[in-house]
């Protein structure tokens, strides 16, 4: 009988179903189910998870940040994820330009410690803002930056391997200091030297298979590209270089791609540290992403460059870099240049290109497009007529994909438009991939140029190496792994390239038939959720996505996890329906992923679809029926006498509150919302308006004309201040945005087809529809039409405009004409998740621009409340938590106006930091009786 292992190790190794899920495939296609994840924070737990995985027969594999596009980074065994825990920086050696590292650390997080030495690490793939060091050197990645600084073999100093024997050996420059494993690595390489001379290390993005050629020189290289089939990396020391003093970045754009990458070779001179090439298309499928309708506006020669190269170039002054920038612009024939220095419109040019591995696995026609030939590399001058023959090759079977990649080092990247929903589509996948390794070869090429083999392309190692390589390739592995446990199925003894397809048929045995239409994924709830291709976006610190896992940090949390553990579901063979909802849990629903994911996964909409499928025809949990239904709830008490009062009485006492949340299903540590004591609708029925000029309908949303009515009433007095005769409907409307969060999706489309048909007749007159809640509005404006077919919700989607959307114009009228005096001081903005999602926050912006206010804006994205989110029991500490990463602290020390337009975002700053935040109406409104207007 196998022993159990001490108590710290089994209280760190996961084996839940929603964890193993999660963990069951990284960036690639491939599907692997581990029996168990170890989030080690120590080497000793390294050590004790091999020795349990050995025990159990269990095969072993290293994952950092799970960005692997070929499959290296999953296992059905032990998978040792050193991301969450095992990533410190131990030191940084300024003399010596070297940092010691855990194999966890974010690459962004070295190249940030770094530069305050001024200094940083050269390789830098498109995910370095989640990738990690020890993820790097395992596939040996390289990034945009190699023609000057190198792949992540030749920055790598020494490094430190927990072997599937237990032992902990260190590899440097002299060799290892296993006696006994340095002696024979050495006498392999004596042996087989002629041959590996022959076949590897011909040009420099030739990664595929083991980088033997180095082990002439530098033993430590050779470990880098191992892909986590020698052992498992506990240390390193990488190599540091100065942080250029200046850059520039000149972008040329060229006819064709081919043109593009004909040019690039002649590029590589010095003062250029990046000579990145995109096909033209790329822009096309980035604009049809929501709210990228502008993007690369600023590329040259628009509209119809059929690629460009970006050339990034430094030097020790600004006019130095700016001149390297502008000879290469002289130097080759292109259809359009501009060089530009500022930081800030480098960035923007810059993130068009690291979107690229998420943006084009969505054809800008909406059809889908997959790795797995999107990492070959041929030498530079070959590139161009490889890259023909691979578009004839594609056109072949019908393909259809979106080049992009390091053409200066003639690796160029493309996502495929394989079918993986039939047999057929798996049979013509199988043979492309054989006839591309052959073209590939044929110029001299690499199967893989950073990204690894993986399970996507080791099995075709036969056909870029020689039988005797692959003997050789054998060899070095078993040094290392004699029973071959760690990564089986990698680089040698590979798994056939359909093996484990992740997309295959057998994935919609258990198929969702959805409520909702997702109108852009051909009405198929299993298409929806296989946007996640797993670049891996959501795991990072940066931006707004995801609010959970950037606190959590666990994988389960983020947005690619929870899309693993839906597709598991679909499967019908792993996870149970209480295992997602327990995945689902702490999605806010905060709809960042809708846009910030590179191809819009929109879990919220995904979670409201399993809420409707989990709770049909059953009883909810009782918070879904208390918040879900708020808007009619509320809607009733202000239709009885006194009960508004009553019922906020009752809200605000202390023993009552708790036990109305108790029962409620709410969380009684933190305070409960109250009704207004007055309906927005009766106040406006009592008052006479002060204008009857264009008319105007006003959308009642349930939280400002129920629960707090001072935001609409301010709202309607500055619309009435501006010229407009505003109509409030009496009769009750709503967005059903409550319904759609809790999965009430039923209901969600009758109270839209009612709020349809109310608002119908003002529609018909051409009227606009002004809503002041941003949760609401993008609710109208976008999800309502997946709800429903009904013509009328369509048009009221058309016709609704935010608060600001219709007072901007009108505002900066104002002040031009000198009728508003210039404001002074700073407005700090929580702008809602929502409109930062999908509305279109700039708006607000411009109005306080306009007034002559200084803006700051909080840039966390979600408040932490998220709509009934942080009411619901068990929420209440990470809400608060997720306020705290940058909101509660900023409005603390802030001595102006804060200003948040959601109803949440209001209390949630109120509740956090006992201040009150002000809708942008409430501002413009004082500001405008200051006027006299």
């Amino acid at each position: 009988m196998v022993p159990e292992p001490q108590t710290s190790l089994l209280q760190k190794l996961r084996r839940d179903m929603p964890t193993r899920a999660a963990y069951s495939s990284d960036a690639s296609l491939f599907r692997r189910v581990p029996a168990a994840v170890l989030e080690p924070d120590s080497v000793d737990e390294i050590l004790e998870g091999i020795d349990y995985a050995r025990q159990r027969g269990w095969p072993i594999v290293g994952r950092g940040g799970g960005s692997s596009v070929a499959g290296n980074a999953i296992g059905d065994g032990l998978v040792i994820d050193t991301s969450r825990h095992f990533n410190r920086i131990l030191s940084i050696d300024l003399e010596s330009q070297t940092a010691v590292v855990e194999p966890g650390v974010i690459c962004d997080e070295l190249r940030d410690a770094a530069g305050a030495y001024g200094l940083t690490y050269g390789p830098d793939p498109s995910t370095h803002s989640r990738c990690t060091i020890g993820g790097m050197v395992a596939n040996n990645a390289c990034g945009s930056h190699s023609v000057a600084y190198g792949t992540a073999a030749e920055n790598l100093v020494d490094v430190t391997l927990a072997l599937p024997s237990g032992k902990l050996v260190t590899f440097s420059e002299s060799g290892c200091d296993d006696p006994e494993l340095d002696e024979a690595i050495k006498a392999l390489y004596a042996k087989h030297e002629s041959l590996i001379e022959e076949e590897l290390g011909r040009f420099p993005r030739q990664v595929s298979g083991y980088g033997l050629h180095y082990l002439k020189s530098d033993v430590t290289k050779a470990i880098a590209g191992s892909e986590g089939t020698l052992g498992v990396i506990t240390r390193m020391t990488v190599r540091l270089i100065p942080k250029p003093p200046h850059t520039a970045l000149a972008v040329l754009s060229f006819s064709d791609v081919f043109a593009a990458a004909a040019a690039a070779p002649s590029l590589r001179r010095p003062g250029v540290a990046t000579i990145e090439g995109m096909g033209g298309d790329l822009l096309d499928a980035l604009r049809s992403k929501n709210g990228q309708e502008r993007a690369g506006d600023n590329l040259p020669g628009q509209p119809n460059a059929g690629g460009w190269l970006y050339c990034e170039t430094t030097g020790d002054t600004q006019e130095e870099a700016n001149a390297v920038a502008e000879s290469l612009t002289a130097s080759i024939e292109h259809t359009g240049a501009v060089v530009v220095s500022d930081h800030a419109e480098a960035r923007a040019l810059w993130r068009i290109r690291e979107a690229s591995a998420g943006t084009v696995t969505r054809l800008p026609d909406g059809g889908e497009a997959w790795p797995n030939w999107e990492d070959s590399a041929v030498p530079a001058e070959n590139l161009a007529d490889y890259l023909r023959d691979l578009y004839a090759l594609m056109a072949k079977y019908n393909y259809r994909g979106i080049p992009f990649g390091h053409f200066g080092e003639g690796c160029v990247h493309v996502r495929i438009s394989f079918d993986f929903h039939t047999k057929e589509g798996i049979a013509h996948f199988e043979k492309f991939m054989n006839e591309a390794a052959d073209l590939v070869t044929k110029y001299g090429g690499s199967l893989s140029g950073e990204h690894g083999d993986g399970r996507a392309r080791s099995s075709l190692l036969s056909k870029m190496y020689s039988p005797e390589m692959r003997h050789v390739f054998e060899e070095f592995k078993l040094l290392f792994d004699p029973q071959r446990v760690m990564n089986p199925g990698v680089l040698v003894w590979a798994d056939a390239v359909t093996d484990g397809l992740r997309m295959e048929p057998a994935q919609r045995k258990n198929e969702i038939a959805p409520t909702q239409l997702f109108l852009q994924d051909d009405g198929s709830f299993t298409n929806a959720v296989n946007r996640c291709v797993g670049v891996s976006a959501c795991r990072s610190m940066e931006g707004s996505m995801c609010p959970s896992f950037q606190i959590t940090h666990d994988e389960v949390h983020s947005t690619r996890g929870r899309a693993r553990v839906l597709s598991e579901l679909f499967r019908g063979e792993t996870v149970n329906s209480t295992d997602v909802e327990e995945s689902l849990d702490l999605c806010l629903s905060c709809k960042a992923c809708a846009s910030e994911c590179p191809v819009n996964v929109d879990m919220a909409t995904y979670k409201s679809e399993f809420l409707h499928n989990r709770y049909s025809g059953k009883l909810r949990p009782r918070v879904h029926y208390l918040m879900g239904w708020l808007p009619l709830l509320s809607e009733i008490a202000h239709r009885l006498p006194v009960v508004p009062g009553i019922a906020g009485a009752l809200m605000q006492s202390t023993v009552p509150a708790k036990i109305m949340a108790k029962v409620g299903g709410l969380d009684s540590s933190r305070p409960l919302i109250s009704f207004a004591p007055e309906s927005l609708q009766k106040w406006a029925k009592k008052r006479v308006p002060k204008y009857t000029g264009e008319p105007i309908v006003f959308w009642p949303d349930s939280f400002n004309s129920k629960l707090n009515t001072g935001p609409a009433q301010a709202a309607i007095e500055v619309l009435e201040s501006l010229g407009f005769h505003v109509i409030v409907p009496d009769e009750f409307v709503c967005c059903g945005l409550t319904w759609h969060s809790t999965g009430q999706l039923d209901m969600t489309r009758r109270v839209l087809e009612h709020s349809a048909k109310v608002f119908e007749p003002y529609i018909s007159q051409g009227l606009e529809v002004v809503a002041i809640e941003p949760s609401c509005t993008t609710m109208l404006q976008h999800e309502a039409v997946s709800q429903t077919r009904d013509p009328r919700m369509a048009e009221l989607a058309k016709a609704t405009k935010s608060f600001s959307e219709v007072v901007a114009p009108k505002i900066k009228q104002l002040v031009a004409e000198g009728r508003i005096k210039p404001q002074s001081g700073s407005v700090l903005t929580q702008v809602h998740c929502h409109e930062k999602s999908l509305g279109d926050p700039k708006q607000s912006a411009l109005i306080l621009d306009a007034l002559g206010y200084d803006m700051e804006e909080i840039q966390t994205g979600c408040c932490g409340l998220a709509g009934n989110w942080g009411y619901e029991d068990g929420h209440a500490e990470m809400s608060f938590e997720l306020g705290e990463r940058e909101l509660f602290p900023r409005v603390r020390e802030h001595d102006g106006i804060v200003a948040a337009d959601g109803f949440s975002c209001r209390t949630q700053v109120q509740q956090g930091t006992g201040k009150e935040a002000q809708h942008m109406a409430e501002i413009v409104r004082d500001v405008l009786v200051d006027a006299d207007l």
